[in-house]
C-alpha cells in the first residue's frame, strides 16, 4: 500500500510534541533514530532503524513510539512500496503505539490482504465494498484531530469511494458491451442512501443517481466528451466525499 504521510511534515509534528512536553530523553532518541533514517534505506539499515526503535520502546509514551513507527513505515516504503507487513506490525507493537494508529495498520492489513482491486478487477462485491468504505469513514470521522493518520485514512477512502462510483477497469459500472449501469449496483446505492443517510458516501451517491438519471443509465465510452464528463463527475464526487468529512459540508 502507498505510503502518503511525508516524513518532512511528520518531523514538525513530533518536534512539537516532544518540546510541548519538555521530554528530553525521548527527542535524544528521535535525534538518534532519525540519524539512521538519513542514511539510504537498504533492508540492514531498515533492520537496525526498528531494532533501535524496539530496544528504546520502554522510554517512549505511545504516542512518541508511534510517531517514530511513522517515520520508520515511511523509509521502509520508499525503499520498498510492499515491504512493510502490516499484520506483523500490529502483532509486535500494539499496546506501544496509540489505539488509533493499531485501528489504521488493521485497515491496511485488510487491504493488503485482501485487497477490492487486483490485477484491474474489483475482488469484492459490491455490498462488501460499500461496507468496507462505511466503515473506514466512521473511523476517519471518529478520528478528524489525529493528523498522523488523517493522509493515510483519507487516501485509503478515497480509493474505495472511487471503485464505489466506478468500478475497476476490468469490472467497470457500466457494462462494455450493452453500455448499461449495473441495476444491482443501483440497489446496493439506495441501500446506503436510505440506511445511511448521515453518511459523505449516502450524499456523494444521491448525487451520483441524478448524474446516472440524466445519462439515461447508459454511457457511450467511444464519446470522448461523454467518456470524459463522467470521470470527471466521478473525480469531483471523491472529493466532494473527502469534504464532506473535513470541510464546511460535514455530515456528522
Amino acid at each position: 500500500m502507498r505510503k502518503t504521510f511525508c516524513i518532512c511534515a511528520l518531523m514538525f509534528l513530533m518536534s512539537g510534541m516532544l518540546s510541548s512536553c519538555g521530554a528530553s530523553g525521548a527527542a535524544k532518541i528521535t535525534d538518534e533514530f532519525t540519524s539512521i533514517l538519513n542514511k539510504p534505506a537498504s533492508e540492514q539499515n531498515i533492520e537496525s532503524a526498528e531494532s533501535f526503535l524496539k530496544a528504546n520502546l520502554t522510554r517512549l509514551n505511545d504516542e512518541q513510539a508511534g510517531e517514530l513507527l511513522l517515520l520508520w513505515e515511511e523509509y521502509a516504503l520508499n525503499y520498498d512500496n510492499t515491504g512493510v507487513d502490516y499484520t506483523r506490525l500490529i502483532a509486535e507493537y500494539e499496546g506501544e503505539i496509540p489505539d488509533y494508529l493499531t485501528e489504521m495498520f488493521g485497515y491496511k492489513a485488510f487491504e493488503q490482504n485482501d485487497p477490492i482491486i487486483f490485477d484491474a478487477t474489483l475482488q469484492v462485491d459490491s455490498v462488501e465494498l460499500v461496507s468496507r468504505t462505511l466503515e473506514l469513514e466512521d473511523f476517519i470521522v471518529a478520528h478528524r484531530d489525529d493528523q498522523l493518520i488523517q493522509n493515510d485514512a483519507l487516501w485509503l477512502y478515497k480509493r474505495y469511494v472511487n471503485a464505489v462510483l466506478m468500478g475497476a477497469s476490468n469490472s467497470p459500472v457500466f457494462d462494455y458491451e450493452t453500455r448499461e449501469f449495473s441495476p444491482q449496483l443501483l440497489d446496493v446505492y439506495d441501500t446506503v442512501i436510505s440506511e445511511r443517510p448521515d453518511s459523505a458516501l449516502a450524499a456523494v451517491l444521491a448525487e451520483y443517481e441524478d448524474y446516472l438519471a440524466e445519462l439515461g443509465y447508459i454511457l457511450e465510452y467511444d464519446r470522448k466528451e461523454e467518456s470524459a464528463k463522467f470521470f470527471e463527475t466521478c473525480d469531483r464526487l471523491v472529493s466532494e466525499a473527502e469534504l464532506r468529512i473535513y470541510g464546511a459540508e460535514q455530515t456528522h
